[in-house]
């Protein structure tokens, strides 16, 4: 399923055990996927009550494609083996602007420095941002907790 078409489908948070984690990290270990592979990538992130996680990306990128194609999502915070699956919608920028304020503080290093950066990257088709939840429905809830990477 396209994340485009996830739009109108209801999110669900995304457990608190898992964003409790995330403390004040900057970045996320975000994977997508697609028929042949999954990739795994650094991303900068906010949190937005009740507990999604949004992400801003170029469009023309292999993970924003992947994501076009097939919502689902994994995050794993670095240096350990705790993650999280879920699902991600497109917003655009009139769903976005309600939370322009976090958005603008987390997102300005990538050029999102003020709504109206924000607005304009949504609206030119340069940025994607994406919301990620749960898919109402779907058993997604577990956090799997594991030894740290660099654990002997």
């Amino acid at each position: 399923m396209p994340a485009e078409d996830s739009k109108g489908k209801e999110l669900r948070p995304l457990p608190s055990a898992f964003l409790d984690q995330l403390g004040d990290l900057e970045e996320i270990l975000v994977s997508s996927r697609d028929p042949l592979s999954q990739g795994t990538v650094r991303m900068w992130f906010a949190v937005i009550p009740p507990g999604f996680i949004y992400l801003l990306t170029p469009t023309f990128t292999q993970k924003a494609a992947r994501w076009r194609d097939d919502p689902w999502v994994n995050f794993r915070i670095p240096g350990t083996g705790v993650n999280q699956a879920g699902v991600v919608a497109a917003l655009s920028w009139e769903e976005a602007k309600s939370s322009a304020e976090v958005l603008t503080r987390r997102f300005a290093m990538s050029g999102a420095a003020t709504p109206e950066a924000l607005r304009w990257m949504l609206q030119d088709g340069s940025r994607q941002l994406l919301k990620a939840g749960l898919e109402a429905g779907n058993d997604l809830e577990r956090v799997k907790l594991v030894q740290p990477e660099n654990a002997s």
